[in-house]
């Protein structure tokens, strides 16, 4: 389990990095050869994908914990059986989001696309149903890692995540670099999205050969059954996007819209550090699913340690440097441009610790198939915080912002708290971990001394 975790880690690290690498390669390629006019236009439409990106609406999500679970009580027909299931939600989604928004694209007034449009109109909305389909195939990714997650492979999963990236990444740079505009760099990322999936299906088949892909064995009772978890996992994200989106939209009304680059400076800084939680704690994930099915307390209580040590050893350090050094790392990365007040920043490096605690442990409540019971919490305290921030903003500007993500954040950690305690693993649980990691580091200790021994003894003969 160790080797597959830390495989996991591995991989989700090379995923985060050839994250970034694209996003930083495409901006200087596509504004050298299209201009910024027509690389500001092909932002916008871009943004489709994105969007889309959630339109399986967390069946894929779903579906994978509970295959997980299935294959470690050894029922793999159980894990097959909700695999087509949800794979027939999500073709279902995918058919009808395909049909409405191509026949929304095409009949949208041209005045949508601005007055001056940097490309042909006709352009524009074939390359917006372009880049539907693209979505809407992303999306089929999903339920196919969900397969490499329920047979304890999920760093051939994360790896071939990453190169579905690079690949389709490529194609798109070689086709704008060629003289291609955005009508062929649509296609170009569909078509090199569609080569990537057809490899990652192959793959799967390869390596989990029992898990038969189709849909003859799904059946429309069970999708509707995860219907229900799944909309709770799609709660997550749009509450995260009612958050960072609202947040900066209350400041820019209760303190001008000269204050809100200064909070999305800051926020953005500080998330960097909230992305080292996701690389332990999402390679836990599929793990955390098999000791529930197993009933193994021990082992559940031994990743909830290893949560919490990780939170402490990465996330935490990085939030107390932002509270020390976070202004002048601000001031030098925008040349001067923006300088936040102490107290913004001294609030977000909180936000940093108390999120980078509770949102990994929320993690192991989705491997547990327990979302709703916190989601729900999560969306209720995102809509409070908002008319918080917009009160405090007109007394203190800036910072309110911070000051309620704090508030927000430390309230989700003892949520999130109370619930890992009552599910998870009991104070109990942890203290016992604890005491076994402890025993177990002793016994390497003298079987290390045992093994020098004879060798030290040996050259005191021999002088």
């Amino acid at each position: 389990m160790i080797r597959r975790v830390a495989a996991g880690i591995g991989m989700t690290a090379f995923d985060k990095l050839v994250i970034a690498a694209t996003q930083l390669a495409l901006v200087p390629i596509l504004a050298a050869h299209w201009g910024l006019a027509l690389y500001g236009q092909w932002l916008i439409v871009a943004t489709v994908p994105q969007f889309l990106s959630m339109s399986d609406f967390g069946f894929a999500t779903v579906a994978g914990t509970r295959m997980t679970m299935a294959v470690a009580r050894g029922e793999p027909r159980e894990a097959v059986r909700i695999f087509q299931s949800a794979w027939r939600a999500v073709l279902a989604s995918a058919a009808v989001l395909i049909v409405a928004l191509t026949g929304i694209v095409w009949f949208l007034p041209d005045g949508v696309f601005g007055a001056r449009p940097s490309a042909a109109v006709f352009d524009l909305r074939l390359t917006l149903s372009i880049l539907v389909i693209y979505g809407v195939m992303a999306v089929q990714g999903s339920i196919f890692f969900a397969g490499f997650r329920c047979a304890q492979q999920f760093s051939v999963g994360a790896f071939w995540n990453a190169m579905t990236m690079l690949i389709e990444n490529a194609a798109l740079v070689l086709t704008v670099w060629c003289g291609g505009g955005i009508v062929a760099a649509a296609m170009a990322w569909l078509l090199g999205r569609m080569f990537a999936l057809a490899i990652q299906n192959l793959l799967l088949r390869r390596r989990v050969p029992w898990l038969e892909i189709g849909v003859r064995r799904g059946s429309w009772d069970e999708a509707w059954a995860l219907l229900r978890p799944a909309g709770a996992v799609m709660l997550m994200p749009l509450a995260q996007a009612l958050v960072l989106q609202g947040t900066a939209l209350m400041i820019g009304a209760a303190a001008g819209q000269a204050a809100v680059p200064v909070f999305a400076a800051t926020r953005t800084l500080s998330r960097v550090g909230m992305q080292l939680c996701w690389v332990v704690s999402t390679p836990l994930m599929p793990e955390f699913s098999a000791a529930i099915a197993r009933r193994d307390r021990g082992g559940m209580a031994a990743m909830v340690l290893a949560t919490l040590l990780f939170s402490a050893l990465l996330v935490v350090p990085y939030g107390l440097a932002f509270m020390g050094w976070g202004q002048t790392a601000i001031a030098l990365w925008t040349h001067g441009a923006i300088t936040p007040p102490p107290m913004l920043v001294l609030a977000m490096g909180a936000t940093i610790v108390f999120g980078g605690v509770w949102y990994p442990l929320s993690n192991l409540l989705l491997a547990s198939d327990r979302q709703a019971a916190y989601t729900g919490w999560y969306v209720a305290l995102a809509l409070a915080s908002l008319p918080i921030t917009y009160g405090l903003a007109r007394l203190i500007g800036v910072s309110a912002g911070g000051l309620a993500m704090v508030v927000l954040d430390l309230a989700m950690l003892v949520v999130v708290g109370r619930l890992v305690s009552r599910h998870l693993a009991t104070g109990n649980d942890l203290w016992r971990a604890v005491s076994t990691l402890n025993a177990v580091t002793k016994s390497k200790l003298r079987n290390n001394r045992k093994i020098r021994a004879p060798f030290v003894s040996s050259e005191v003969e021999t002088l």
